[in-house]
Protein backbone atom coordinates (compact mmCIF):
# COMPACT_ATOMS: atom_id res chain seq x y z
CA UNK A 1 0.00 0.00 0.00
CA UNK A 2 1.21 4.04 -1.16
CA UNK A 3 1.40 6.26 1.01
CA UNK A 4 -1.68 7.63 -0.64
CA UNK A 5 -3.50 4.63 0.00
CA UNK A 6 -2.58 4.52 3.54
CA UNK A 7 -4.07 8.24 4.25
CA UNK A 8 -7.63 7.07 2.53
CA UNK A 9 -7.49 4.31 4.78
CA UNK A 10 -6.77 6.03 8.28
CA UNK A 11 -9.38 8.43 7.48
CA UNK A 12 -11.71 5.59 6.54
CA UNK A 13 -11.57 4.15 9.85
CA UNK A 14 -11.82 7.63 11.56
CA UNK A 15 -15.06 7.84 9.69
CA UNK A 16 -16.28 4.70 10.40
CA UNK A 17 -15.43 4.46 14.29
CA UNK A 18 -17.56 8.18 14.05
CA UNK A 19 -19.99 6.67 12.60
CA UNK A 20 -20.31 4.50 15.83
CA UNK A 21 -19.94 6.57 18.43
CA UNK A 22 -22.94 8.42 16.82
CA UNK A 23 -25.02 5.00 17.12
CA UNK A 24 -24.05 5.01 20.55
CA UNK A 25 -24.75 8.46 21.77
CA UNK A 26 -28.29 8.58 19.89
CA UNK A 27 -28.55 5.02 21.61
CA UNK A 28 -28.09 6.85 24.71
CA UNK A 29 -30.71 9.78 23.80
CA UNK A 30 -33.12 7.66 23.25
CA UNK A 31 -33.07 5.04 25.66
CA UNK A 32 -32.66 7.77 28.49
CA UNK A 33 -35.70 9.24 26.67
CA UNK A 34 -37.92 5.97 26.76
CA UNK A 35 -36.93 4.65 30.26
CA UNK A 36 -37.38 8.07 32.06
CA UNK A 37 -35.08 7.25 34.65
CA UNK A 38 -32.44 9.83 33.06
CA UNK A 39 -32.67 12.71 31.22
CA UNK A 40 -30.55 14.05 28.66
CA UNK A 41 -29.08 17.42 30.08
CA UNK A 42 -28.18 18.75 26.86
CA UNK A 43 -29.42 17.72 23.47
CA UNK A 44 -25.96 18.27 21.71
CA UNK A 45 -22.53 16.60 22.72
CA UNK A 46 -19.99 18.47 24.15
CA UNK A 47 -16.28 18.66 22.93
CA UNK A 48 -13.58 20.45 21.38
CA UNK A 49 -12.14 22.01 18.34
CA UNK A 50 -9.51 24.32 17.79
CA UNK A 51 -8.54 25.68 14.62
CA UNK A 52 -5.12 26.82 15.34
CA UNK A 53 -3.96 23.23 17.14
CA UNK A 54 -3.85 20.14 14.91
CA UNK A 55 -5.12 18.08 18.08
CA UNK A 56 -8.37 20.15 18.12
CA UNK A 57 -9.08 19.49 14.32
CA UNK A 58 -10.31 15.71 15.49
CA UNK A 59 -12.63 15.01 17.88
CA UNK A 60 -11.26 12.06 20.35
CA UNK A 61 -13.68 12.93 23.65
CA UNK A 62 -17.13 12.85 23.01
CA UNK A 63 -19.22 14.16 26.09
CA UNK A 64 -23.36 13.68 26.97
CA UNK A 65 -24.27 15.11 30.61
CA UNK A 66 -27.54 12.98 32.06
CA UNK A 67 -29.04 14.22 35.56
CA UNK A 68 -31.46 12.06 37.67
CA UNK A 69 -34.94 12.17 36.88
CA UNK A 70 -35.57 11.70 40.74
CA UNK A 71 -34.19 15.02 41.05
CA UNK A 72 -36.38 17.93 41.48
CA UNK A 73 -36.53 20.19 38.15
CA UNK A 74 -35.34 23.70 38.34
CA UNK A 75 -36.07 27.05 36.75
CA UNK A 76 -32.95 27.34 35.14
CA UNK A 77 -33.62 23.82 33.44
CA UNK A 78 -31.17 21.74 35.19
CA UNK A 79 -32.37 19.37 37.82
CA UNK A 80 -31.04 19.60 41.86
CA UNK A 81 -28.61 16.93 42.07
CA UNK A 82 -25.81 15.49 40.03
CA UNK A 83 -24.92 15.32 36.68
CA UNK A 84 -23.78 12.47 35.15
CA UNK A 85 -20.88 12.42 32.55
CA UNK A 86 -20.70 9.93 29.82
CA UNK A 87 -17.66 10.59 28.05
CA UNK A 88 -16.25 8.41 24.86
CA UNK A 89 -12.73 9.06 24.46
CA UNK A 90 -11.23 7.20 21.51
CA UNK A 91 -7.35 8.24 22.00
CA UNK A 92 -5.33 9.55 25.09
CA UNK A 93 -2.20 7.57 24.89
CA UNK A 94 -1.47 9.53 28.06
CA UNK A 95 -3.59 7.54 30.07
CA UNK A 96 -5.21 4.84 28.25
CA UNK A 97 -3.88 1.72 26.17
CA UNK A 98 -7.30 1.55 24.40
CA UNK A 99 -10.82 3.40 23.68
CA UNK A 100 -12.48 4.05 27.02
CA UNK A 101 -15.78 5.19 28.19
CA UNK A 102 -16.35 7.29 31.46
CA UNK A 103 -19.12 7.21 33.42
CA UNK A 104 -18.94 9.66 36.13
CA UNK A 105 -21.26 11.49 38.83
CA UNK A 106 -20.23 15.33 39.34
CA UNK A 107 -21.72 17.17 42.29
CA UNK A 108 -22.11 20.51 42.76
CA UNK A 109 -22.03 23.38 45.47
CA UNK A 110 -24.71 25.56 43.49
CA UNK A 111 -26.13 24.42 40.12
CA UNK A 112 -29.34 26.28 40.84
CA UNK A 113 -26.90 29.32 39.83
CA UNK A 114 -25.89 28.15 36.85
CA UNK A 115 -27.36 29.89 32.83
CA UNK A 116 -30.03 27.54 31.26
CA UNK A 117 -28.20 25.14 28.87
CA UNK A 118 -24.68 24.37 28.01
CA UNK A 119 -22.81 25.03 25.11
CA UNK A 120 -20.61 22.26 23.31
CA UNK A 121 -17.88 24.55 23.38
CA UNK A 122 -17.69 23.61 27.41
CA UNK A 123 -16.35 20.12 26.74
CA UNK A 124 -13.22 21.60 28.92
CA UNK A 125 -15.73 21.82 32.22
CA UNK A 126 -16.35 18.43 32.30
CA UNK A 127 -13.45 16.69 30.56
CA UNK A 128 -10.29 18.01 32.79
CA UNK A 129 -11.72 16.91 36.39
CA UNK A 130 -12.12 13.32 34.62
CA UNK A 131 -8.46 13.37 34.66
CA UNK A 132 -7.65 15.10 37.73
CA UNK A 133 -6.26 17.86 35.66
CA UNK A 134 -4.85 20.82 37.34
CA UNK A 135 -3.92 19.47 40.08
CA UNK A 136 -3.50 22.17 42.25
CA UNK A 137 -7.00 22.50 43.21
CA UNK A 138 -8.22 18.80 42.86
CA UNK A 139 -7.32 15.53 45.16
CA UNK A 140 -7.48 13.23 42.07
CA UNK A 141 -7.17 9.03 43.14
CA UNK A 142 -7.42 6.21 40.85
CA UNK A 143 -7.94 2.88 42.05
CA UNK A 144 -7.77 0.54 38.43
CA UNK A 145 -10.76 1.41 36.49
CA UNK A 146 -12.62 3.25 39.24
CA UNK A 147 -11.83 7.35 40.30
CA UNK A 148 -12.39 9.80 42.86
CA UNK A 149 -11.47 13.35 42.68
CA UNK A 150 -12.51 16.11 45.66
CA UNK A 151 -11.93 19.90 45.13
CA UNK A 152 -9.26 21.24 47.94
CA UNK A 153 -9.47 24.91 46.24
CA UNK A 154 -13.08 26.23 47.21
CA UNK A 155 -11.97 29.44 45.28
CA UNK A 156 -11.55 26.92 41.79
CA UNK A 157 -14.16 28.10 40.25
CA UNK A 158 -13.22 27.47 36.64
CA UNK A 159 -15.15 24.17 37.07
CA UNK A 160 -18.87 25.94 37.68
CA UNK A 161 -18.69 25.17 41.48
CA UNK A 162 -17.15 21.43 41.20
CA UNK A 163 -17.15 20.12 44.37
CA UNK A 164 -16.60 16.15 44.02
CA UNK A 165 -16.45 13.64 41.39
CA UNK A 166 -17.00 10.02 41.65
CA UNK A 167 -16.31 7.47 38.20
CA UNK A 168 -15.04 4.48 36.93
CA UNK A 169 -13.65 3.45 32.98
CA UNK A 170 -14.75 0.37 30.97
CA UNK A 171 -13.04 -0.64 27.61
CA UNK A 172 -14.91 1.14 24.50
CA UNK A 173 -14.82 -2.35 23.28
CA UNK A 174 -16.62 -3.95 25.69
CA UNK A 175 -20.00 -1.93 25.16
CA UNK A 176 -22.07 -3.73 22.67
CA UNK A 177 -25.92 -3.37 21.83
CA UNK A 178 -26.88 -5.92 23.97
CA UNK A 179 -25.26 -4.24 26.96
CA UNK A 180 -25.14 -0.88 26.41
CA UNK A 181 -27.87 0.15 28.55
CA UNK A 182 -26.61 -1.79 31.51
CA UNK A 183 -23.30 -0.85 31.31
CA UNK A 184 -24.20 2.70 31.09
CA UNK A 185 -27.15 3.45 32.80
CA UNK A 186 -26.50 0.79 35.38
CA UNK A 187 -23.33 2.54 35.72
CA UNK A 188 -24.56 6.18 36.37
CA UNK A 189 -27.52 3.69 38.74
CA UNK A 190 -24.11 2.51 40.56
CA UNK A 191 -22.83 5.93 41.05
CA UNK A 192 -25.93 6.98 42.86
CA UNK A 193 -25.05 5.88 46.08
CA UNK A 194 -21.79 6.25 45.60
Amino acid sequence: MNLGENIFAAFDVVAKMYDNVNKLMNYCRTAADENGEFVLATPKFLRWKSDTEPNGWYIYSFILLFQNTADQKLANKWRNGPVYVLEINLYNPDVYTEPMVNLAKYEYTDIESWAEGCSPANHHVFYHPLYGTFGEWIKFEQDGTNYAGEIIDKEANRFWGLKRITGVGIPLTEITRENAYEIIFGGFRSLIEK
